[in-house]
């Protein structure tokens, strides 16, 4: 008898055991979405970092994505096997100039978690296959970046003109890059362009254009200039230069906080009267497509010493920088 009340003792523990121990349910991961980088015009790089298995194995991880928010894995994803390991995505195919949500997720038997959302624009490209970035200022997508084409975008060549009295006498359209070194100018500042390139109608991607002085107006509107301002020449607003000035690529203490998304950068201009370079470093032009006589056109102008906005016309000849918008 002592026999069997041990043997029934040790059953009674084994079943104990079992009961706190082997039937323990898993609960669902917890998971970390990778910043998305890498972006094209129709591809992302983005993945996952598993924190926490929830006690049961990972045997799906990856990453979802959709234009609408809060994605689920019923939407497009990736599909980076078993385990636990972290893991790299590349999200595609995209399309261009859209706006995307991305979330990692993991499933183990207990169901699937997503990590933290992730939104991001795919880039446009130009004739010459340059890509930028692009930004949703107000209701406006607006290019990220200077444009740098050689190309109008039915693809005609554009006239690069290099000699200093060639550029001030130019009448057709043209555009260079800061004092003719394209190696080092094109990759961060673009290209200049004098108006009559503007003025072709043809110089941003097709189903964009180049931005207008209304447009601008509109642009530092909705980052805090007063109505009353809008139509000065001159200085206007308080702090809407900074917003639009990088946050990066100025000199120490100059540097904006880029709350717009336009990230200016002061890459100098091309003087009109003798096709000379100023001023990279410290200040930056750009046109807009809007004439304002026969000899002028707007364009704004952001210093490095100055938290406003210039407005104002200038010649036509001259060699400023571009920024496309949307149609």
């Amino acid at each position: 008898m002592k026999k069997r009340s041990t043997l029934l003792t040790a059953i009674s523990l084994i079943s104990m055991i079992f009961l706190i121990y082997g039937c323990k349910k898993a609960t669902a991961p917890t998971i970390v979405t990778a910043e998305v980088t890498g972006i094209t015009i129709n591809s992302a790089v983005s993945g996952g970092e598993i924190t926490a298995d929830g006690g049961g194995e990972i045997t799906k991880k990856g990453v979802c994505w959709n234009t609408t928010g809060e994605p689920t894995i019923a939407d497009p994803k990736t599909n980076e096997g078993t385990g636990s390991d972290s893991y790299t995505s590349t999200l595609s195919p995209l399309i261009a100039v859209t706006t995307y949500y991305v979330r990692a997720y993991a499933t183990n038997e207990a169901g699937t978690s997503y990590g933290e959302e992730f939104t991001f624009n795919t880039k446009i490209a130009d004739g010459d296959g340059n890509q930028y970035s692009v930004v949703k200022i107000g209701s406006a997508i607006w290019m990220a970046e200077n444009l740098k084409t050689t190309k109008y975008n039915d693809n005609s060549l554009i006239t690069n003109v290099t000699g200093n009295a060639a550029w001030a006498s130019q009448t057709t359209g043209a555009y260079c890059w800061y004092n003719n070194d394209m190696a080092f100018n094109k990759p961060i500042y673009g290209a200049l362009y004098n108006w009559f390139a503007v003025n072709n109608g043809k110089l941003c991607p097709a189903g964009w254009h180049v931005a207008t002085d209304a447009e601008y107006k509109t642009l530092e509107q909705s980052i805090g200039m007063a109505q009353a301002e809008l139509d000065l020449w001159g200085w206007r607003g308080t702090d809407q230069g900074t917003k639009m000035k990088n946050s990066t690529g100025w000199s120490a203490g100059q540097t904006g906080n880029n709350a717009s998304g336009f990230a200016a950068i002061p890459g100098g201009y091309r003087f009109y009267e003798d096709g000379s370079f100023y001023n990279q470093n410290i200040l930056s032009y750009w046109w807009t497509a809007t004439e304002h006589d026969a000899t002028r056109a707007w364009y704004r102008r952001l210093d490095g010493d100055n938290a406003k906005v210039y407005r104002a016309s200038g010649e036509k000849p001259a060699g400023k920088y571009v920024r496309c918008v949307k149609n």
